[in-house]
This record gives C-alpha cells, sequence and structure tokens, in this order.
C-alpha cells in the first residue's frame, strides 16, 4: 500500500521509498524514513496534498510524492 492510499487518522509506517534519489534524501531529512510511524491529519479534497505528522511535527505531501512511499498499517 502507498501513502496516499491511506485514511485520516489512519497511523501507518514506513517501508520504503521509491522516489528518486534526490527526493529520497529529502524526505529522510524530513524524517520519512523506513521503520518511521506517521499519521494521516488532512487529506485535500480532489486530489490536493495531504498532512501527516511526524513525531512532533507536521508536513504536507503531494499525492504523487506520496504514492512514491509504500506504508503498512500499525494498530
Amino acid at each position: 500500500m502507498t501513502l496516499s492510499n491511506v485514511s485520516v487518522g489512519k497511523r501507518v509506517k514506513i517501508k520504503d521509498l521509491k522516489t528518486d534519489k534526490n527526493f529520497r534524501k529529502k524526505l529522510m531529512e524530513l524524517g520519512l524514513f523506513p521503520g518511521q510511524i506517521i499519521e494521516i491529519i488532512q487529506d485535500a479534497p480532489f486530489g490536493g496534498p495531504m498532512k501527516i505528522r511526524v513525531k512532533d511535527y507536521c508536513i504536507a505531501l503531494r499525492r504523487d510524492e506520496a504514492s512514491g512511499i509504500e506504508v503498512e498499517e500499525v494498530e
């Protein structure tokens, strides 16, 4: 499953970053790396960006960016 398919309020663990190496580096600098647990806070309508919580801060990702992040749901 990719991050772009996750519903608001769900917590997921990042399994893999399937992006180009420059964007992968940027994501990792933001704290998005395999094993990290994140929560989906808000989802904009009509394919807009999604807001996610990583540790104690929030970031917004475009749908196409989120589709390159492979995740698994956690309890």
